[in-house]
């Protein structure tokens, strides 16, 4: 095989047209055999496909001699500058790892104990890709122990957006719980999120919460420090509300778009900390109201989604990216291939139009093989994401 991964993409009714479209994409662009020399395969498959999708792993596996196969099925998928929403498509790049460098896993046949550590008991640098059902019940704490297992792999992938009982493929179509490929040391991964938003300040140390409530950042009353960040007035001073009334729709209109970041440790450097809306505040206690519990984050920074900040994030991301590969792996030249998992709900008109994403994707790190699923849920590292992108790249 060449030094990059043959891939490709099609899109129509009848899954044998856009197959054998797929395949002879592959022998152009590897000049030999579609499959010559690969051992696993990445499959994206929109659920138009759902029903009949074992009959298109079947025909790969046959007119290709690639065993192994690893992916989702999902309302979208990407490739290359496009996306495929909603409408009759697949994707699929080949890999040639050695053997012994990946296992392909699912609840049928989990990843056996050595792909956890060394030989001698070291801790290994092991990549799992991971797609989940949606339907799983506790899939929040699955995937966070599944990294454990792993001895603290690195973890990304997403969940599916079937909407079919028929949501993964590992070897097989498979419906329920996780399953996805492991990948040893000797496959080079470097990965990075992005989350459709921007900080709006600084970051905060928490000096008070309950629950869902956040009272006090940096010893200050949280609401304050939030109308500080946005440099706005205080439309919800305590004297302007009487007791028992609701916020001003001014107030309101303010803080719609607002969400809080919640994290600790180098999360904010890298831009992986878990972002969610803000729902409500308390003008009379100046605290703040999360959709979801603060659990362990001991720091927060108030961000803003829209248009520009999806851009921005996303640009940040992929130069973020591409200065480890250029430092790390001598530069772009050295990608073999790449996976994006993005979210379902950042397609249409968030980064400007059908497709937008995937050709700033493109235009900030080059032409490369590049698939993937617009997903239900992100994963990356060991937790789970909403509204965000994931970007894997094999070197």
């Amino acid at each position: 095989m060449s030094s990059r991964f043959p891939w490709a993409h099609a899109t129509h009714p009848d899954w044998r047209m856009s197959a054998s479209l797929c395949l002879a994409q592959i022998e152009r662009a590897s000049r030999v055999g579609a499959g010559a020399g690969a051992t696993l395969g990445f499959l994206y498959l929109t659920d138009h496909h759902a029903d009949e999708a074992a009959d298109i792993l079947a025909f790969l596996r046959e007119r290709t001699g690639v065993t192994h196969w690893t992916g989702a099925i999902g309302v979208g998928i990407a490739a290359g500058t496009a996306e495929y929403i909603d409408e009759p498509a697949m994707a699929l790049m080949l890999a040639d790892f050695a053997p012994d460098d990946f296992q392909v896993f699912s609840g049928a046949t989990p990843p056996p104990e050595r792909l956890a550590r060394t030989p001698d008991g070291r801790r290994a640098a092991w990549t799992a890709l991971v797609h989940a059902d949606a339907a799983t019940p506790d899939l929040p704490d699955l995937i966070h122990d599944m990294r454990g297992k792993l001895a603290g792999a690195t973890v990304f992938g997403g969940v599916s957006s079937s909407r079919h009982p028929q949501t993964t493929i590992a070897d097989s179509v498979l419906s329920g719980g996780l399953s996805g490929v492991v990948l040893s040391e000797n496959v080079a991964v470097a990965s990075r999120v992005s989350q459709s938003c921007q900080p709006i300040g600084p970051v905060h140390r928490i000096t008070e919460s309950t629950g869902r409530r956040l009272n006090r950042l940096d010893g200050a009353p949280a609401l304050d420090v939030l109308l500080r960040d946005m440099g706005a007035p205080d439309v919800l001073q305590r004297r302007a509300t009487p007791a028992g009334a609701s916020p001003s729709a001014s107030a309101v209109q303010m803080l719609q778009g607002t969400f809080v970041g919640m994290g600790n440790g180098d999360a904010f450097i890298h831009g992986d900390y878990q972002v969610r809306p803000l729902i409500g505040v308390d003008p009379h206690e100046r605290a703040l109201a999360l959709g979801t519990d603060l659990e362990a984050a001991d720091h927060v920074v108030f961000c803003r989604r829209d248009r520009a900040a999806a851009q921005a994030d996303l640009i940040r991301a992929c130069t973020s990216l591409r200065e480890q590969i250029e430092s790390e792996h001598g530069g772009m030249d050295r990608v073999r291939g790449a996976l994006y998992i993005s979210c379902l709900g950042r397609t249409g008109t968030l980064f400007g139009g059908p497709s937008a994403e995937m050709q700033l994707v493109q235009q900030q790190l080059g032409d490369l093989p590049l698939i993937g699923l617009y997903a239900n849920g992100e994963i990356f590292k060991d937790r789970l994401y909403w509204y965000a992108g994931v970007l894997a790249v094999f070197l």
